[in-house]
């Protein structure tokens, strides 16, 4: 079991909630917090995130804004985009200012596999 704490922005608790237990199924002791706006994880951010979760259809904040404000704020914590909603576009866009990962929402089950192998190489 390996202790990880996950900021995730995310529209709707329960959803956030998915991710915290595929986490918890693929062996991860996990600390969470939820966010759902700019203000929000701007405040969450003031702690140390092991990782950030981010859905790309929360109104009025979408990953792409969630990610230039982890750039700004805590630049080092890694970044994954969870979300069926996003154009090739923006994951390129994404990718190219330090998005780790993008996850389609419908192949959550291998989430675990994802973020361990991104928090390995970060060490």
């Amino acid at each position: 079991m390996q202790d990880i704490r996950v900021l995730i922005i995310e529209e709707f608790k329960y959803i956030a909630d998915l991710n915290v237990l595929e986490l918890k199924r693929g062996g991860f002791i996990v600390e969470s917090q939820f966010v759902s706006s700019e203000e929000s994880m701007i405040c969450a951010l003031k702690q140390q995130w092991d990782i950030i979760l981010s859905d790309n259809s929360t109104p009025h904040f979408n990953a792409i804004q969630a990610l230039f404000t982890r750039n700004k704020i805590s630049p080092r914590t890694p970044f994954i985009i969870v979300s069926e909603d996003v154009s090739p576009e923006s994951i390129k866009l994404a990718m190219k200012n330090g998005c780790c990962a993008y996850l389609l929402k419908e192949n959550l089950h291998q989430l675990a596999i994802l973020v361990r192998n991104i928090i390995n190489r970060k060490v």
